[in-house]
This record gives structure tokens, C-alpha cells and sequence, in this order.
């Protein structure tokens, strides 16, 4: 049935291509071109070296200390570490409403504290 109004009205067609053509061109020229688009993602992530410690050395020594510090923080929603040999890892979520500029100075305020 498509083929044969094709056949009979040419013009038809390719008009309805044009136009089709036309407002793809139109919408692709008006698409802006965010592909990673600007977004705060409320999460800090604190590693600390400590060479040649042992597991539970980097805990008591390093990373109990800077948690506890850390929750005190304005809009913290969570901390979990994870300490290991030579090194340990915090990992600090905030609310959606936290301001991450003035976080970041008041962790750095805090890991030079501890």
C-alpha cells in the first residue's frame, strides 16, 4: 500500500522527507551538547599513607582519630573506612544540600587538627 502511493504521488513524498529532514537538522542544531553534564555528587573520599603499618596500627592511629573528626561535620549523612597495610580510606556521603567548597576546607582544616 506504501509503495503504491509512493508511485502516485511523488511529491507527497518527498516533501514529507524534506520536512522530516528539516526539523531533524533544526532539532539537532538547537541540542546542546551536554554529555557529562555539571553535577555535585555529595561524596569525599579521605586516603591516608602510613608505611610500613600494620592493618590495625592505620586504624587506631590514623583512622579512628580522622572518623571520628570527620563526624562532626555539617551534613554528614555517613562515614565508613576501610583500613589495610600501609594506608587507610574514609569515605565520608553528605546530604544533597551540602555545600562541597566549604566542606573541603573544613576537612582539610580537620586533617591537619588530627
Amino acid at each position: 500500500m506504501m509503495a503504491k502511493f509512493s508511485v502516485r504521488k511523488p511529491l507527497t513524498v518527498l516533501v514529507a522527507v524534506v520536512a522530516i529532514l528539516v526539523l531533524g537538522y533544526v532539532s539537532f542544531t538547537g541540542m546542546t551538547p551536554d554529555m557529562l553534564p555539571n553535577m555535585d555528587m555529595p561524596y569525599v573520599m579521605v586516603m591516608t599513607a602510613y608505611p610500613g603499618a600494620t592493618p590495625e596500627k592505620v586504624e587506631t592511629e590514623v583512622t579512628r582519630p580522622l572518623e571520628q573528626s570527620m563526624a562532626t561535620l555539617e551534613n554528614i549523612d555517613s562515614v565508613s573506612s576501610t583500613s589495610s597495610s600501609n594506608f587507610s580510606m574514609i569515605s565520608l556521603q553528605f546530604t544533597d544540600d551540602a555545600d562541597l567548597d566549604v566542606i573541603t576546607v573544613d576537612i582539610l582544616q580537620k586533617i591537619e587538627a588530627v
